[in-house]
């Protein structure tokens, strides 16, 4: 008893008690419900200008963020695989050059202004946004392939990107975020990141909203 007061007092979960905490990813997936991006972004009838720009706004969100998780060693101690996800700027570049763009003018288009190093804490925060992504990845996919078939065939690398292995790679990175050894500490710091990536990506993506407002309930 004497052990058990002790770790109370020092501020020491019990083993017990900690095994029914909320796991990182719940907690994670509770706190950003409501902030999760707009499932209605490309809903209604979709032009191929409203695919380009959804992509080329896309290309500006990922770009800055992958190149700075891609320079963090760190996190792939976290998340083992955090070389392979951090890929799609690319897939979007060549989605975009599929529909026209000109590669030279990739470095012109629009990035979202980001932290060249981040602690650990908020690189986690920021890879469960950008995977986060990939969710509806074949349910866009599916819809526009109605409306646009020729170009959702030769340009949906990034809406693709994992195939029917998406859930699988979901689960993987769930368990990388609850293995995290510094979970008890730094929770709320990855949580309080997360929150603010989803503010940021619906801020970013607004131009996409504010280009269709009369066709996206058709």
């Amino acid at each position: 008893m004497r052990v058990r007061a002790l770790q109370y007092a020092l501020g020491m979960a019990h083993p017990d008690i900690a095994s029914r905490l909320p796991s990182l990813t719940s907690q994670l997936r509770d706190a950003t419900a409501p902030l999760r991006e707009d499932r209605e972004l490309l809903s209604g009838r979709v032009t191929w200008l409203d695919y380009r720009l959804f992509l080329a706004r896309m290309y500006g969100f990922h770009a800055g963020v992958e190149r700075t998780l891609s320079s963090l060693r760190a996190l792939a101690k976290v998340v083992p695989d955090a070389a392979l996800r951090n890929h799609k700027a690319a897939l979007i570049a060549a989605d975009l050059v599929a529909l026209g763009v000109d590669r030279r003018e990739l470095v012109q288009l629009p990035r979202m202004p980001f932290a060249g190093s981040l602690p650990i804490a908020e690189a986690l925060g920021w890879t469960y946004v950008l995977e986060s992504s990939t969710l509806i990845g074949k349910q866009l996919h599916r819809h526009l392939a109605r409306q646009l078939p020729a170009e959702i065939a030769g340009a949906s690398a990034y809406l693709g990107c994992y195939g029917d292995e998406v859930q699988e790679r979901w689960r993987q990175l769930g368990a990388a975020l609850d293995s995290f050894e510094h979970a008890d500490r730094d929770a709320d710091r990855v949580i309080a990141t997360a929150c603010d990536g989803f503010l940021r990506l619906r801020s970013w993506m607004q131009p996409v909203a504010q280009s269709r407002p009369a066709r996206i309930h058709a």
